[in-house]
């Protein structure tokens, strides 16, 4: 009876550490697409004040239609497409700075 709970409690850390594995991993790629959305936003956009990128980025979400936009962007990174990454990007509405 004690091995079957070693093996059961066993498979179950095993589990939880690849999915926290995963899920660090994924964080690092959101990330990544994150700033290179961000840095190709201000090529696009050329925000004349400085600020931070944060608070950039946040006044450019604060649209509804850029969220959308945005996030097919993203979903173009994560599939390497860079036609529909370019278009995503150039329907993003540039905020007043």
């Amino acid at each position: 009876m004690s091995i079957v709970k070693n093996i059961t409690l066993l498979l179950c850390v095993l589990f939880s550490a690849s999915a926290l594995a995963n899920s660090a991993y994924e964080s690092l790629q959101f990330g990544k697409y994150k700033q290179q959305i961000v840095s190709d936003l201000k090529k696009t956009c050329h925000p004349q004040k400085k600020t931070t990128d944060e608070a950039w980025a946040n006044k450019i979400l604060s649209n509804e239609d850029n969220k959308a936009y945005i996030r097919d962007a993203r979903i173009a990174l994560e599939r390497n497409n860079e036609k529909n990454y370019w278009d995503a990007i150039s329907k993003v509405e540039c905020p007043e700075m």
